[in-house]
């Protein structure tokens, strides 16, 4: 997840000679049909975009594509004559092992198909931000479009667009990227959070905001073990107490010895088990709140957090809470039919931990866990993941900006993009039934190589790792029919919006980054002090003294800047 950033504004000149060979003019052999009239549409539906509902249906006519081409918003297809343009991208390589952008995949020459655009590929799987940042940093072979670092914050986005690196978007976007504009009046949101001080965009977000309003995170626990021990789902602190000692004590797995169970276990670290403070009073499970008066708050510094601080100590001191402190055990120990409850994870995950713990019990059932409350009358509800993740832009080396722009539009917001993004390809990954409902083939869902849905996509390059806007219903349809879907749709539209993440003015994201990074550092380590016992709980008062004397109230002063131009932009 990310942060802050500074700020500068820089012109581009936008040159004639740049849109040579752009245009729908192409020509190319093998085009196909266009959408049937159903799903061929002027303008993306909800967007409300006035752009976008008087542009003329496109006209695709001179379109290379596999499969149906669906509505482009607008946009121009192909964007260029067929190889006439080449860009360079530089990021994150996939998440699908074995399979490498830069070998290319069939989604992304189906993109080139469609768009006309060549783009060299230059990924990553690994050192992928030393590497960017090593590039950026000597201003010579520049890409033409990069993911930003660092990937954690987003601070990376003033850096580079101070020095020159990054070129703004905003006449870009108004002029070549009516799909992007649609997504930005669906989604005040994003557009806020791709906003920097000075009104310039100079990056786009990776988007969770549609996936992440299905999609819960929070902790999920072996209803087989509930059943075999006759307890009910725990609501409350104290009933989750109850059910950690009876998973420790009463072999709760039924395999005769009843010292192998451990009741809870963190995926991302200890430190993740700040999602339990909804059973402390909070509202939501989110550090950075605000109050009813629209006040910043950061809950790791206040007294209510202590009484979480001082459960979680009792809880590890008896050993209701795994001493595997990073988690790196996770997975082993859920292969092992060990783990009761695994805190911080999202409702995918469960038919994973599934998956593994089936090979050593037939009977595992993960399930999603209810929001932990305060008490029987509690109102508390889980925070949706972040909004953004990652940030993307074109840099000042860039000779094609409109043709670069125009391609970004394409697959990062047009519905015809997304859904090679999210889908595949019509026909490979694909297919509609009688009723006209997407249903995936066998490539995806029996694939001998790839096993999950979402690997075989990654495999032929859907769900990619550039220019991120996941699907929330693509990601239902995937997992359709399942205890995932269940809790997905329990969970849509009783989750509350995360902290928005702002891009910072240059005075804020200098004290962030001087600030923050060692700051944080001094939290997590005495959260784990704190539970694993090793920091006596006399001293919380001391230890927020010291948070403050390291610039906690500089960096609640900069949220609460923030927030207010969020509120600002959201509510224009």
């Amino acid at each position: 997840m990310r942060r802050k950033l500074l700020s500068c504004l820089l012109t581009i000149a936008c040159v004639s000679s740049m849109l040579a060979g752009c245009g729908s003019s192409g020509n190319t052999s093998g085009a196909a049909d266009t959408a049937p009239a159903e799903s061929k549409t002027e303008a993306v539906e909800g967007t409300g975009t006035q752009a976008a509902e008087e542009s003329a249906p496109a006209d695709t006519s001179s379109v290379n594509a596999t499969g149906t081409v669906y509505d482009l918003g607008g946009l121009k297809l192909p964007i260029c004559d067929p190889g006439s343009v080449t860009l360079t991208y530089m990021g994150n390589d996939t998440w699908c092992a074995g399979v490498s952008y830069n070998d290319g995949t069939a989604v992304q020459k189906e993109i080139e198909n469609r768009t006309g655009v060549h783009i060299e590929w230059d990924t990553y799987s690994s050192d992928v931000e030393t590497v960017l940042q090593t590039r950026l940093a000597s201003l010579e072979g520049l890409p033409d479009m990069v993911e930003i670092p660092p990937f954690d914050s987003n601070v990376g986005v003033d850096t580079y667009s101070s020095n020159g690196v990054l070129i703004p978007l905003n006449d870009l976007i108004k002029e070549y990227a009516p799909n992007i504009q649609a997504l930005f009046n669906k989604y005040p949101a994003l557009e806020a959070m791709c906003t920097s001080s000075d009104g310039n965009i100079y990056a786009l977000a990776g988007w969770w905001g549609d996936i992440n309003d299905y999609v819960p995170d929070y902790l999920y626990i072996r209803q087989d073990w509930l059943d075999n021990l006759g307890l009910e789902m725990p609501e409350t602190v104290d009933e989750l107490y109850d059910v950690l000692v009876a998973f420790k004590e009463q072999d709760a797995n039924g395999n005769g010895n009843p010292d192998d169970e451990i009741p809870m276990a963190t995926k991302n670290g200890i430190k993740q088990l700040y999602y339990l403070m909804t059973g402390f009073g909070y509202d939501t499970n989110s550090l950075w709140y605000t109050d009813d008066n629209g006040e910043v708050h950061y809950a790791a510094v206040e007294d209510q957090y202590k009484d979480m601080l001082a459960f979680l100590n009792k809880c590890y001191s008896e050993g209701l809470i795994s001493d595997d402190l990073d988690g790196t055990l996770l997975t082993q120990n859920i292969t092992e039919d060990k783990v009761g409850i695994v805190c911080h994870d999202p409702a995918d995950n469960m038919a994973s931990s599934d998956d593994l713990a089936l090979t050593s019990n037939p009977e595992c059932d993960y399930e999603f866990m209810p929001v932990l409350q305060a008490n029987e009358n509690g109102t508390a509800r889980m925070t949706k993941r972040g909004l953004t993740w990652h940030y993307y832009g074109i840099t000042s080396a860039c000779e094609n900006p409109e043709t670069a722009i125009q391609w970004i539009d394409y697959v990062y917001a047009s519905e015809d993009g997304l859904m090679l993004y999210n889908y595949g390809i019509e026909g490979m990954s694909y297919e509609y039934d009688a009723d006209g409902n997407i249903q995936f083939t066998d490539l995806i869902t029996n694939n001998e190589t790839y096993t999950s849905a979402f690997s075989a996509l990654r495999s032929i390059g859907a769900w990619p790792t550039y220019f991120i806007n996941d699907s929330g219903e693509a990601f239902m349809k995937i997992f359709e029919g399942t205890k995932v879907e269940t809790a997905c749709k329990d969970a849509y539209g009783n989750m509350e919006d995360p902290f928005p993440e702002m891009l910072g003015t240059a005075e804020e994201s200098e004290v962030y980054t001087s600030v923050w990074p060692d700051l944080s550092t001094y939290l997590d380590e005495m959260f784990t002090a704190f539970v694993i016992g090793t920091e006596s709980l006399d001293n919380f008062d001391k230890y927020v003294e010291t948070a403050y004397s390291m610039g906690m109230q500089d960096i609640i002063d900069i949220k609460g800047a923030q927030y207010a131009r969020y509120q600002e932009i959201v509510g224009k």
